[in-house]
């Protein structure tokens, strides 16, 4: 999966978490069969629960791209894409990494 954060690519301990874009933090998780850096297990939480959310929506069986802008604290708001499809969508999480707002972005 291609993973761009606020303008940089991310999901390596190199490029940055693949959430927010940090690079302090050693967390990994396997996700769709990749293995990808987060900052921290609530990160890693956020980003799989944003998975779950976009699938549950669009029927699809996994998303080979996603372009995310934003923090935690204004939300973000993010495109994914599945071959020629795309999603756009604002998402924010509350205190327990779950999805606290989600709206389609026309």
């Amino acid at each position: 999966m291609k993973i761009t954060v606020n303008g940089r690519i991310a999901g390596t301990k190199e490029t940055g978490c693949a959430l927010c874009g940090g690079t302090w933090g050693d967390y990994y998780e396997e996700i769709d069969g990749e293995k990808l850096f987060f900052c921290c297990d609530i990160c890693a939480l956020e980003f799989v629960n944003m998975l779950k959310e976009v699938k549950k929506r669009t029927g699809w069986d996994r998303i080979d791209e996603i372009v995310i802008n934003g923090n935690y604290s204004s939300g973000r708001t993010c495109v994914s894409k599945r071959g020629q499809k795309e999603y756009k969508f604002y998402i924010r999480f509350n205190e327990d990494a779950g999805v606290e707002t989600f709206k389609e972005v026309a």
